[in-house]
C-alpha cells in the first residue's frame, strides 16, 4: 500500500514480517497499518514464510531504502546478516543490537504511569529477578515507579528453586498496600507457583498485575498487553525520523503502547470499584462469573 509521500519522495519504507495464520495474521496486519499512517510516506509491505529467506530478498533492496523488521526471526536474521541499510526493529520479544526501534517488553514508565489510577492504595510493587540479568532495567523501573510514590522492591533469586522460596516467602509479608509484578519473562514462575501467588493474593488482598495477557485469565487483577496499531505507529514514525536523520544513535525502546486487561472478579473480591477515571485506562474487562 502506497500513501502520498510527506517524507521524502524519493525515500520509501519497506516493511517485512511473518506469514503467519490467523488469529496471529492480524497483529502484524495492524502493525504495518500502523506504521503506514506512522511514517506518512510511501510504504512497501512483504509477508514471508517460515521457508522464505528475507535476508535474500533484502539484499537485492536499494540500499537507501529503509527496511522496518516485525518479529523475532525475521528481525535476528536480516538484523545479523545486514549492514548496508538503515533498519527499524519491532514485535521482538528482546532487544537487538545496533537498530532503532521497539521491543515487546513494556515499559516500566507506561505501568507506573497507570497503577496508580487502577489501585490508589498501592505503595509498594514487588518484582522477583535475577541479579544483573533481566529484561527490564530495573533501575529505570524504581525512578517510574518512584515518580508516582511507589516503591519499587527487587527480590533477588538466582534460579527457580530459589524464587520459589522467595516468592513463598514473600506473600506472608504482603497485604492491601501491595502489588507484584510478574514480569515479562516469567521465567522463575510455573504453573504451580503462579496458582499458590494468585490464591495468596485473594487471601491476604494483595495486588497481583502481569505482563501476560493468560494471568488475568487466571485471576490477576490486571495485565498489560501491546496495542499493535499504536506500536505500528511509533514504529513508523521512528522510521520517519531516522530518515530525516534526526536519530543520532540506534537503540530500541520498550513497548509504551499498552492495552490494559482487567479482571472484575478479582477487582470485586479486592474491594476496588471500577470508576469512570478507572474505566478511562482499561481496554478489555473480563465480566465477574
Amino acid at each position: 500500500m502506497c500513501l502520498s509521500s510527506q517524507v521524502s519522495s524519493a525515500v520509501e519504507l519497506m516493511i517485512i514480517y511473518p506469514q503467519v495464520r490467523q488469529p496471529f495474521a492480524e497483529v502484524f496486519d495492524e502493525i504495518v497499518r500502523g506504521a503506514e499512517a506512522g511514517y506518512n510516506g510511501d510504504v512497501k509491505s512483504a509477508a514471508f514464510g517460515e521457508n522464505q529467506s528475507p535476508v535474500d530478498f533484502v539484499h537485492v533492496v536499494d540500499a537507501k531504502t529503509p527496511i522496518l523488521l516485525l518479529g523475532n526471526r525475521i528481525s535476528r536474521l536480516v538484523s545479523e546478516a545486514d549492514i548496508e541499510h538503515r533498519l527499524i526493529v519491532g514485535a521482538v520479544s528482546n532487544e537487538v543490537p545496533n537498530v532503532n526501534g521497539i521491543t515487546l517488553i513494556p515499559s516500566p514508565s507506561a505501568i507506573a504511569h497507570k497503577l496508580p489510577v487502577l489501585v490508589p492504595n498501592v505503595k509498594n510493587v514487588h518484582i522477583v529477578a535475577k541479579p544483573g540479568q533481566h529484561v527490564i532495567c530495573l533501575e529505570k523501573a524504581i525512578r517510574a515507579f518512584a515518580a508516582h510514590g511507589i516503591k519499587f522492591i527487587v527480590h533477588r533469586a538466582d534460579n527457580v528453586r530459589a524464587a520459589a522460596a522467595v516468592y513463598r516467602d514473600l506473600v506472608n509479608q504482603l497485604d492491601g498496600d501491595d502489588a507484584v509484578w510478574i514480569p515479562p519473562d516469567g521465567a522463575f514462575l510455573n504453573n504451580a507457583l503462579l496458582t499458590i501467588l494468585l490464591q495468596e493474593s485473594w487471601d491476604r488482598q494483595f495486588v497481583v498485575f502481569s505482563s501476560n495477557p493468560v494471568h488475568v485469565k487466571r485471576g490477576a487483577l490486571f495485565s498489560v498487553y501491546p496495542n499493535n496499531y499504536k506500536m505500528g505507529l511509533s514504529l513508523g514514525r521512528i522510521a520517519r525520523d531516522v530518515v530525516r536523520g534526526r536519530v543520532s544513535t540506534a537503540k530500541m525502546k520498550p513497548l509504551e503502547d499498552i492495552f490494559i486487561a482487567l479482571n472484575e472478579r478479582t477487582s470485586n473480591h479486592l474491594g476496588i470499584n471500577i470508576t469512570e477515571n478507572m474505566r478511562k485506562e482499561i481496554d478489555l474487562v473480563l465480566p465477574a462469573r
